[in-house]
């Protein structure tokens, strides 16, 4: 990607993985700009417009003429109570961003990365889930997660696309509500107890760091028309971040095991295939353990 390819437009980026993709790509020297569902927005390189909003989206892009666009943008709480917005704003929302950026006769757009989301593997026999699986996703927002992919591949003759689906990551700033932020606000407050579920199930727990970097390297590649997973393959179990946290605080909590957070017939250990990732980035010697994770926090 050439030198004077230097802006970057994404979507969402008042989200939790927007703000530190924001400062990820101006570290790397990168113009950074974004699109916010606000009215009341007044930041610099910030534009106000909601996804459904084509007339609006196409002004923006041929304003901006982006050369790099990350779309994050979505309805992702699981329990959102209206079920039409998964897929208005998911779905039609990508839609109207694409053919916004196809539209734009000018326009030097270098890659296009949209993000989809793990959920959309659902109920799998494996629990290392790879690219080549057939999804089967179990809830709306899966659902209209594997819908925009299929929308978006339509597009795969026109724009330099790439499909990514991310898998469990988290840093300072995610919702209290997941798991990691919850443990390592417990530590960080020195409490004497902490209400969890199942502490033996395995999952990845990634650095935001980590997945700034891949999508990045993305970004710069020269892949299109892929779907690719944002994975590390690496589990935990909770009980190991618990053990670690200890170690990082010199505190220990007591474990309550909540009946109410015990999920029923919970997978024992869930994974991403991170092949597809690596053949098509290089990390090079960079290392992203659980430690590094944790340390974010503690």
């Amino acid at each position: 990607m050439d030198s004077l390819s230097n802006k970057v437009l994404i979507t969402g980026i008042n989200g939790f993985t927007g703000k530190y993709l924001s400062d990820h790509f101006t570290t790397q020297g990168y113009e950074v700009f974004g699109i916010v569902n606000n009215n009341n927005n007044s930041e610099k390189n910030i534009f106000s417009c909601n996804l459904l909003e084509k007339d609006k989206l196409s002004q923006i892009i041929n304003q901006l003429q982006p050369n790099i666009v990350i779309h994050l943008a979505a309805i992702s709480f699981v329990g959102h109570p209206n079920i039409e917005d998964f897929y208005s704003v998911n779905v039609i929302g990508t839609q109207n961003l694409l053919e916004a950026i196809k539209n734009n006769s000018s326009a030097n757009t270098k890659k296009v990365i949209l993000a989809s989301s793990a959920t959309v593997y659902g109920n799998q026999d494996h629990y290392e889930l790879s690219e080549t699986m057939c999804p089967n996703p179990n809830n709306h927002y899966g659902i209209s997660k594997l819908a925009m992919e299929q929308v978006a591949k339509n597009y795969f003759d026109f724009l330099p696309i790439i499909i990514t689906r991310p898998f469990n990551y988290t840093a300072p700033g995610q919702d209290i509500n997941f798991v990691i932020p919850k443990i390592t606000k417990a530590f960080k407050e020195r409490s004497e107890t902490l209400e969890l579920g199942n502490i033996n199930v395995f999952r990845e727990y990634n650095s935001i760091d980590f997945v700034t970097e891949c999508y990045y390297k993305l970004a710069v590649s020269e892949y299109k028309s892929e779907i690719v997973n944002i994975c590390s393959g690496k589990t935990h179990s909770l009980e190991e971040v618990l053990k670690l946290s200890s170690k990082i605080t010199n505190h220990k909590v007591e474990v309550l095991i909540n009946p109410n957070f015990v999920r029923k017939n919970e997978i024992f250990k869930l994974s991403g295939d991170p092949a597809k990732l690596y053949k098509m980035i290089d990390l090079g010697n960079k290392k992203f353990e659980l430690q590094d994770t944790l340390n974010l926090f503690l």
